[in-house]
Order: structure tokens, then C-alpha cells, then sequence
């Protein structure tokens, strides 16, 4: 049984996990995933373990060690998180250090990340999968605490393109965040308002209303990537999924960064304009 911890409370997370599991090619009748995500419902395929976002460090630990116990683990793989998104890894490491672990690696605010962490148990990953350039710092710990590296670029789903409105529209797509969702909407709206005959169709997952006529809100649409081809303009913020998925639409990608907690949307925006001068 491979089990993969993927501790957030987006989309994101398991959808890059999902991605990862099929460029692994590991059986989904093989797959354990430990998340607090209420989005498990995308990803019918996979057996959940869910933990609360509102149990203390001690609890998801504790969750995660009855686990390791219950099922016949070969490997652990971690998202994003090596100690977990409070340090609650720590004593996974020490009460199973027999386990192969496998640390799955995006970009990360290192140093606030680690300063967050109260205890950082010793750890060697038998493996880390590299998703994206990173920090440096983030790198120089990777490189002394894994026995071996290998970047991995996810591949998308291809999908049969689909027109979503009969008349001309742009996509703002973002799962989470009132503020964010209004945030990006708000940067479409100013861009648009002189022309009325655009339909903003907003793709999201939040509890929100947009008091705006142009506006059609759905919010419990996934992928919807099938309606990127017939859009004028797609506007996300610059999460890891949201540039990844879009590589090939940059010419009409509209990317606002935000700021979060351990995610650097402006590290990763800045580091996908200089690959675009590149090419």
C-alpha cells in the first residue's frame, strides 16, 4: 500500500497528488490518502483517511501512526509539507523509521516554513520528487536529507475541448478564499467593464455571491479545464496547479499572485515569466 499525506484544504493538493499517483502508474486499489481536503469527492477512486482541520498536532499524528498500523504500507509519500504542516511528522519519523519515506516537493517559503516548526525530527528520504524550481535553501536541505532526486513535470489530462457559452467569455478559476475569489474577480471586472457583451463565467469552490449581472458563478464544477480552449481570457491566481495546467494558454493567462502563508505565488509567477523569455 502506498499512502500519501497531502495536508491542505484545497483542490490543489489532491489534484496533484491524483497527477502523481498516474505518472507513477501505482494501482488505485494500492492508494491510501491521509487529508483534512473536503474535496475527496473528486477523487472517487481513491480510499480516504480524513483527519479535522480542527484536531490538535497530537491527533493527526496519531491518526496517521494507527494507519501505518492498519494496512501494510511500502511507501509514505509527503506533500509539500516534510514535517508536516505543524510538525506533525515528527513522531511518524521516530516511531517508524524503518518506513520508506517519499517527499513530494514544491515551492515552499523555506525559512518561515521552518521557523513555524517546533520539532524537526531527523529524517533521510529514500526519495524526493521535485515538482517545480524551488528556493535555494529549500534545495540545499533536500539535497542533504535524500538519498535520491528526480524531477517530475505532471502532465494534464487530455480533454475534448468544450465552449461553455454561446457568447464570448472569459474563466476566473480559483477553489478557495472569499478574498481571493473577490480579488480576482475584481481585476477581470475592471478589465472588462467596457465591454458588456463578455460573459465572466466564475469557476469556484467557495460559499460566495458576486453581485455583478455579468457574472455566472458555478460552484461545484471539476476539472474545468475541457473549457479553456473557447476562452477569451483565463484569469487563477498563481497556485501550483492553476500555472501548471495552463502552460500552454499563457497567451491568455491572466496570473494574480497572492499572498499566503507558505505557498510563494509571486516566487513561482516570477520564475514562469522567465521561462516564458526563454522559449
Amino acid at each position: 500500500m502506498h499512502v500519501f499525506y497531502a495536508h491542505g484544504g484545497g483542490l490543489g493538493h489532491l489534484t496533484r497528488i491524483s497527477k502523481l499517483i498516474k505518472i507513477l502508474e501505482i494501482p488505485v486499489n494500492d492508494v491510501l490518502i491521509i487529508t483534512p481536503s473536503t474535496f475527496t469527492k473528486y477523487f472517487k477512486s481513491y480510499t480516504f483517511v480524513k483527519i479535522l482541520w480542527n484536531e490538535t498536532v497530537a491527533e493527526w499524528s496519531n491518526t496517521i501512526k494507527n494507519t501505518i498500523e492498519s494496512y501494510t504500507i511500502t511507501t509514505f509519500y509527503v506533500d509539500t509539507f516534510p514535517f508536516g504542516i505543524k510538525g506533525e511528522l515528527s513522531s511518524v519519523y521516530t516511531a517508524f523509521p524503518k518506513l520508506e519515506y517519499v517527499y513530494v516537493s514544491r515551492v515552499l517559503k523555506w525559512q518561515n516554513y521552518l521557523d513555524a516548526i517546533p520539532v524537526k525530527t531527523a529524517i533521510k528520504f529514500s526519495k524526493t520528487i521535485i515538482l517545480e524550481i524551488m528556493y535555494d535553501e529549500h534545495m540545499i536541505w533536500i539535497k542533504n536529507n535524500s538519498k535520491k532526486i528526480k524531477q517530475i513535470m505532471l502532465q494534464n489530462k487530455q480533454v475534448s475541448s468544450i465552449s461553455f457559452h454561446d457568447k464570448p467569455y472569459i474563466l476566473i478559476v480559483h477553489s478557495g478564499g472569499k478574498e481571493d475569489v473577490l480579488k480576482i474577480c475584481n481585476r477581470a471586472s475592471n478589465d472588462y467593464h467596457n465591454k458588456p457583451e463578455i460573459v465572466m463565467v466564475v469557476f469556484t469552490q467557495v460559499d460566495i455571491n458576486i453581485k455583478d449581472s455579468r457574472i455566472l458563478l458555478h460552484k461545484d464544477i471539476y476539472p474545468v479545464s475541457q473549457y479553456f480552449e473557447h476562452a477569451e481570457k483565463i484569469y487563477t491566481a498563481a497556485g501550483f496547479n492553476s500555472i501548471q495546467e495552463l502552460q500552454s494558454y499563457n497567451d491568455k493567462h491572466v496570473v494574480i499572485p497572492l499572498n499566503k502563508l507558505y505557498d510563494d505565488q509571486f516566487f513561482r509567477y516570477e520564475n514562469r515569466l522567465k521561462n516564458d523569455r526563454l522559449q
